[in-house]
């Protein structure tokens, strides 16, 4: 009898707990254009980045030119790289901001207005929650927060951004 139950609540857990895996698709035109990072768990490269925004452009490739902005210590800095899109699956991709190293970087949820998104990686290095203005509804953020923690992610270490008006 034990087993059976046991097998129950592995069931439910699945069913309850969002797969960490990336959207289905992405519309690839209109996730085109710039995206404010709102909140971040952030890697060496990014740790003391704040005001950032990312410019996604389609190229002729099929893949995105990425120009990125960003503040350290009231500094404007700036930053180019390439996302190489699956095409398999378009919210698969590869990030290359030094050739020839890529890393892995997932969409893994996206507002269906595409006026939000959130980007992580498969061994939840790191994550992203961007939006297309500076500023994201405390509600739709602690969510988005909180689906990333069932996901997986050590939501203890993401660091909101300073931008404009937040």
């Amino acid at each position: 009898m034990y087993p059976k139950i046991l097998v129950m609540a592995m069931l439910l857990t699945t069913m309850i707990t969002p797969a960490h895996e990336p959207v289905k698709s992405v519309d690839l035109v209109k996730y085109s254009g710039s995206w404010y990072v709102i909140g971040f768990i952030p890697t060496s490269f990014d740790k003391n980045w704040n005001y950032t925004i990312e410019k996604y452009t389609l190229n002729s490739k099929g893949d995105y030119d990425v120009f990125t902005t960003y503040r350290v210590d009231e500094k404007q800095k700036d930053v180019k790289s390439k996302a190489f899109i699956d095409k398999g699956l378009s919210s698969k991709w590869k990030v290359q901001f030094i050739w020839p190293f890529r890393a892995d970087y997932w969409i893994i949820e996206l507002g269906e207005d595409y006026s939000y998104t959130v980007v992580g990686h498969p061994k939840h290095s790191f994550l992203y929650i961007m939006s297309r203005t500076p500023k994201m509804d405390e509600t739709l953020y602690n969510g988005i927060v909180e689906r990333c923690q069932q996901k997986g992610y050590d939501t203890t270490k993401i660091r909101k951004q300073l931008q404009p008006d937040n």
